[in-house]
């Protein structure tokens, strides 16, 4: 810790000695800060023998959700710090009229929304609107709901949903589709993108939040966060795909892909923007006609 400058050593004396100013940094509930890395490099490493054991030709497709001890929770932690002050203040204005529309009162799905935070932090600025949000993983559902609860918030809804296959009756029901760092897990990306735009209702938005990066690796060369992302996709993001019997597309599945994907799924005024003071993520803002 002395040697990577974070804590100070005392010469004379032989003390230890954190500064005040870099304590933030170092605490995951404390804003801001880089303390969440070093937890996710170990919540990865807990699972490289399973991922290794799908690489053999009797192993397994892939691993299961169950496996990662722990990362609903560093997940929750991490989005927090990244939208507690950013989602509302900075995010929704990006999106042309959403902000009065919510004032006003829409209904909204948070597609693959883990344990929740978009939807927790939207319902409480927008008591209007009502926010219905899904994910496959019952655990972190159970946890939002309960969450939801202790907020004592009454217009929320979480619901164990598999995306691909949403209830018939959600036809043309929603203003707004958020998903946050959801497609790219899915076992079947271009079948979940079906749904959302059937549940949309004419001329509803779908903000489709997913890493920055390019479809052709020799285009990533030169991202600094590269390594980290597709580190992370090895061990996460393709083998949970591919559990399911999916396609396994990774974090890095890129900007090119994504655009055509959306145009498969017959979304419209596809929109490629920058996430306010979240470099990591790309905005693909689209409409359903």
């Amino acid at each position: 810790m002395v040697t990577a400058r974070i804590v100070e050593y005392d010469r004379r004396q032989r003390t230890y000695f954190l500064p005040p100013h870099r304590r933030a940094v170092l605490q995951l509930h404390a804003g801001k800060n880089v303390a969440h890395m070093p937890e996710f490099l170990r919540l990865l490493a807990g699972v490289a023998t399973d991922v290794a054991d799908c690489f053999k030709l009797d192993g397994p497709e892939g691993v299961p959700y169950s496996a990662y001890h722990g990362l609903q929770a560093w997940l929750a932690n991490m989005r927090k710090q990244e939208m507690e002050n950013n989602l509302v203040d900075y995010f929704v204005p990006t999106i042309p009229g959403l902000k009065e529309r919510l004032e006003s009162g829409i209904r909204v799905h948070d597609a693959g929304c883990g344990r929740g935070i978009p939807t927790l932090i939207l319902a409480q600025h927008f008591p209007n609107s009502t926010f219905v949000a899904t994910d496959l993983d019952s655990e972190p559902v159970q946890w939002a709901a309960a969450e939801s609860n202790r907020l004592g918030l009454v217009n929320t809804t979480f619901q164990v949903q598999d995306l691909v296959k949403l209830p018939a009756d959600w036809s043309d029901s929603f203003d707004y589709v958020l998903a946050w760092d959801a497609i790219h897990d899915q076992a079947d990306p271009e079948g979940v993108l079906r749904e959302i735009y059937r549940t949309l209702k004419p001329k509803g938005l779908f903000s489709m939040v997913d890493m920055r990066g390019h479809t052709e690796l020799a285009e990533n060369l030169d991202n600094p966060a590269a390594p980290m992302l597709y580190g992370a996709s090895l061990l996460h993001c393709m083998p949970v795909s591919l559990y399911f019997g999916g396609r396994g597309l990774g974090n890095m599945w890129g900007q090119e892909l994504a655009v055509s994907m959306l145009q498969e799924a017959r979304f419209t005024n596809i929109l490629v923007l920058d996430v306010p003071n979240i470099h990591a993520n790309l905005h693909f803002l689209c409409q359903k006609p």
